[in-house]
């Protein structure tokens, strides 16, 4: 019985320091979200919950219409802009073959079965005073992305898409840039995330990107 008091503050100082780590794990989450880094995708539903069942259906006829699997289609990434329009990259299948699109909205962009480049990427402004874009991309297999902004360098998380990986961000500002390297860490790309080249507004016919795979 002597022991009590002492067994009772180790635990006690056990769980607060569980605790503490749970509430620091849980806060670097929502960094990772509110600086734009993609998640791990916990989605279940392939619209990510970007889309109205009804607006989800136009998409996947979209494809559809492209001559994919209806039920092959799925976001790989994406956000929502300020007037909370989605804006991400869909795949879809066809014999075994994938291709993918970017959406803004119900705006399908062409249809991309490969991609070359190192890194490309798709822009859509949310017309805010700070000028601030939102960012999908496709990146090829053999090459890593970081994100540099304000002179810091730091890392971008990135998910599975096709025979490369994916990623959004958002927000971006002007300044920041998107670096490319192989594993030997040799830069193939360097892109500045300015102003120009931005995806024009829902009404536009398509969707354009930076490296112009999107035409």
């Amino acid at each position: 019985m002597g022991r009590g008091p002492k067994n009772w503050e180790v635990t006690l100082r056990a769980f607060t320091i569980l605790a503490v780590g749970l509430v620091a794990v849980a806060g670097l989450a929502g960094f990772a979200a509110f600086a734009g880094r993609t998640p791990a995708p916990t989605q279940t539903l392939p619209s990510w919950g970007l889309y109205s069942p009804q607006r989800w259906e136009a998409v996947t006829a979209t494809f559809a219409h492209r001559g994919f699997a209806r039920s092959s289609v799925r976001v790989v990434t994406g956000t929502r802009l300020a007037n909370g329009q989605p804006f991400a990259l869909i795949r879809g299948s066809h014999q075994a073959r994938t291709c993918f699109a970017v959406a803004q909205g119900t705006v399908i962009g062409a249809t991309m079965c490969s991609f070359t480049k190192p890194v490309t990427i798709f822009f859509a402004a949310h017309r805010l005073p700070l000028h601030t874009r939102s960012v999908v991309a496709l990146v090829r297999a053999d090459v890593t992305v970081t994100l540099v902004n304000r002179g810091h360098e730091s890392g971008i998380g990135v998910v599975p898409a096709g025979k490369g990986f994916a990623f959004n961000l958002t927000p971006v500002r002007n300044g920041d840039r998107i670096v490319a390297r192989n594993a030997s860490g040799r830069v193939l790309a360097n892109i500045s995330l300015s102003r120009r080249r931005e995806l024009p507004n829902a009404s536009a016919p398509r969707l354009r990107s930076r490296s112009g795979l999107g035409r």
